[in-house]
């Protein structure tokens, strides 16, 4: 069975900080991690994960190549 799955693939930008930001305030980030997500590409990598073969179709900006080859790795498990 092959499966293609049309959906968002995001870059997700997640910031650690000591506490929930105040309205008005303004503090640094201790660390960046950033990730792949988005609901189509979280469904197509769950979909490999399990073994079935899996295309995904979407729309990445010029920043995509990171997404590209996060995509790639998943497949090859």
């Amino acid at each position: 069975m092959k499966i293609l799955v049309f959906g968002s693939l995001n870059i997700d930008l997640v910031f650690s900080v000591d506490h929930i930001v105040c309205p008005g305030e303004t503090i640094g980030s201790a660390a960046l991690i950033k990730s792949a997500g988005g609901k189509g590409a979280n469904q197509a990598a769950a979909l490999a994960k399990a073994g079935i073969d899996v295309y995904m179709a979407g729309k990445i900006g010029q920043d995509g190549h990171f997404l590209l080859n996060h995509i790639r790795c998943i497949r090859s498990m």
